[in-house]
């Protein structure tokens, strides 16, 4: 690469070295223009003459040296020498790089600390000069979204009248869709592209597009805390998904949890490559200021929305690899830091709070601030970590939500949206809401029938029915958006999704006070068009995920219900083989995985099934718990008899399950159906 000249005054050694490392520092970042001083006189030129007033030369004699310093010309500049030995560097003079001692530090007869590493690597110094110049010519640069939602760069401006400094960043509540500038590092820029232009789009799913694609990236404008975890999401999923030789060194199957990812020993530094050590080196940045923010202040003082946004995205962190212990742990983490500090950890709900028009623009008073301005749409997302911890409970890798489910709200509240009026992010916003409270009751139910805990069965009954209610109204609302004409495909994918989880949420709800488990016999026709809801949903060519990971429900739990719940052979095993070939994860629900101990549960209740297919009460099962061995493949499920035994002791049952090769009922029925999930459900099952 050719040299290039620069102007230079001819200072002494010490300020060029320490000009040269400042400018260098500006020209790694991305920085919002810089605006000349105020004065309108170049630094430089003022420098020279203080200097010379301090000696005592008349004004004239100050004006001719600051005029001749103006007029010479500079040396050329080259990048600053990194290869020099420890002890020069620490000095700040130029070394010979003279091995084993340096000519300099044997002429001060001083021990020369020798050379990094790094230094000597010519491939690794010549990386690291191509990097200089390059940041060198790009000095400044913005990551300014256009509206068309392509990357913007451009340099700095040249240099005009002075500016006032740019405006702050406004209040929360008024942060419009994108950042306005955000500053990031050169060798980051990619990895935030990444995130902002493909990661949101993944991670936020059908269901929670807008608090991935404006929230989160609002708040990294800033918060550092938020912008270290974006780069180190972005530059862990270009390490695992997007990078050939990693993906050829995993066999390319992505992580998960029968499959967690890890960093290969065989490499002496540590790290796959240089993805993977910007991943951890911003992964640990962010552990860390969030912990000072954390242990800095009392718990009252912790914002709810930092402590949502912050423990989802060191979440994602980990789901991405496949680390489900580590998730568990920041679940428990988040709902402690939470407790009290959303309406849905709080007591019940207040006259009035049960039907409001989502229209009137409503806002709970809990969720503003002091000055009665609402808290950033706080409403809209307090629901996310909850409900992630909640359903995460079904899935028999978390325990989180044990201690979170007593603590929340399961009163019903309904809000619905107004066709042509709410946009689709609200409704998404008031929907999870909905179903979040709908999960907890459910979860509640369940936890008192196994634990044979005294329960208010009227109470229990009325929250039900109410529930199974406001399920309906639910449903005329979803049909009258998707009836819209000018609907996008985008927001019609959206609506079916919510409606797949609105008909699991009411065949569950409906039978949950059923500890038997018999009332969803009732359901078969629910569980039928529930499956061909899920079916369609596949057919339908959606965006293709490069990152196997949503934080969306969508299709596993759905599944994996048809699976436990219904008794019908043929829905089963067609369930079964939808969710054995998902190549995703969402959520906490990961299907390969579910598909083992599920599976174990239709083999236990088909050993007793009679021969007209009905499957008694005391033949009824559910999967209770599970150890997963990573190394041998295997899985140890423990099933929970429904019907105790006649003393009223609870009975259980071991199966050792292969994680890689399923167990199917099929022959000891004498099934011979191919169960083919993608046939026409027309003809009679």
């Amino acid at each position: 690469m050719g040299e290039r000249s620069y102007p230079r005054d001819t200072r002494d050694e010490h300020q060029a070295s320490t000009s040269s490392t400042s400018a260098r520092h500006d020209s790694s970042h991305v920085l919002p223009p810089l605006f000349p001083r105020p004065g309108g006189a170049m630094l430089a030129a003022n420098q020279v003459a203080q200097l010379a007033l301090r000696g005592g030369p008349s004004s004239s004699a100050a004006a001719s040296l600051a005029s001749a310093s103006a007029g010479r010309r500079k040396r050329a500049s080259r990048p600053k020498v990194r290869s020099g030995c420890l002890t020069c560097k620490t000095r700040r003079v130029k070394c010979d790089e003279r091995k084993p001692t340096c000519a300099r530090c044997e002429k001060a007869d001083v021990e020369c600390d020798g050379y990094i590493k790094e230094a000597v690597d010519p491939r690794r110094a010549a990386e690291q000069e191509h990097l200089i110049l390059a940041a060198q010519k790009a000095s400044r640069r913005h990551l300014l979204p256009r509206p068309d939602g392509t990357a913007s760069s451009r340099g700095a401006p040249a240099p005009g009248p002075a500016q006032p400094p740019p405006p702050p960043p406004p209040p929360p509540a008024l942060l419009s869709s994108n950042p306005t500038y955000i500053r990031v590092d050169q060798s980051d820029v990619p990895y935030f592209d990444l995130f902002r232009y493909q990661l949101i789009k993944d991670l936020g799913g059908s269901c929670q597009a807008d608090f991935w694609s404006r929230i989160v990236l609002n708040e990294s404008s800033r918060d550092p805390c938020i912008r270290e975890s974006i780069l180190a999401i972005g530059a862990l999923s270009q390490t695992i998904f997007f990078d050939a030789e990693s993906s050829k060194r995993f066999g390319g199957l992505p992580p998960s949890a029968l499959r967690p990812w890890g960093t290969p020993r065989s490499y002496s530094t540590g790290f796959l490559n240089r993805h993977h050590k910007a991943a951890l080196l911003h992964h640990v940045k962010a552990v860390s200021i969030y912990r000072q923010r954390i242990q800095g202040s009392s718990a009252d003082d912790t914002s709810p929305r930092s402590i949502i946004i912050m423990t989802l995205l060191l979440i994602a962190f980990e789901f991405i690899q496949g680390n489900m212990k580590n998730v568990d742990s920041l679940m428990g983490t988040g709902m402690r830091l939470l407790e009290n500090k959303i309406t849905l950890m709080h007591g019940g709900l207040r006259p009035g709070d049960e039907l409001v028009d989502a229209g009137a623009g409503h806002l709970s008073p809990r969720l503003r601030s002091s000055g009665g301005r609402p808290d950033d749409e706080m409403e809209d997302i307090e629901h996310l970590l909850p409900c992630l911890c909640l359903m995460a409970g079904f899935t028999h890798f978390f325990s989180s939500h044990r201690n979170s489910v007593l603590l929340m709200n399961s009163s019903p509240k309904l809000q619905l949206p107004r066709p042509g009026v709410t946009a689709m992010a609200k409704l998404q916003a008031l929907w999870g809401q909905f179903f979040t409270r709908a999960v907890v009751h459910v979860m509640r139910t369940m936890h008192d029938q196994l634990n044979y805990n005294p329960m208010d069965h009227a109470k229990a009954a009325r929250e039900r029915e109410t529930f199974v209610e406001y399920i309906g109204l639910w449903d005329g609302v979803l049909e009258a958006y998707r009836g819209d004409p000018a609907l996008g495909a985008d927001a019609r994918r959206t609506l079916d999704s919510i409606q797949i989880q609105r008909l699991l949420i009411h065949i569950v709800v409906s039978c949950s006070l059923d500890r038997g488990e018999m009332m969803y016999d009732l359901f078969e026709a629910e569980f039928r068009e529930l499956l061909d809801r899920v079916v369609r949903y596949l057919r339908d060519p959606g965006p293709v995920p490069r990152v196997s990971f949503t934080f969306s429900e969508g299709l596993t739990s759905p599944l994996a219900m048809i699976v436990s719940k219904c008794r019908n052979h043929e829905l089963r095993m067609r369930a079964i083989h939808v969710l054995n070939n998902l190549s995703w994860r969402e959520s906490a629900w990961d299907g390969q995985a579910l598909v083992v101990g599920k599976s174990g549960v239709v083999l236990l209740e088909e050993r007793g099934m009679g021969v007209d297919g009905f499957v008694p009460p005391e033949a009824r099962w559910i999967w209770m718990s599970g150890k997963w061995d990573i190394e041998k493949r295997e899985l140890v499920a423990t099933y929970f008899r429904l019907t105790p035994n006649e003393d009223g002791t609870p009975f259980t049952a071991q199966l050792v399950l292969d994680m890689d090769n399923l167990v199917y009922s099929c022959d000891m029925i004498g099934c011979l159906g191919r169960h083919n999930p993608f046939e026409s459900y027309e003809q009679p099952i």
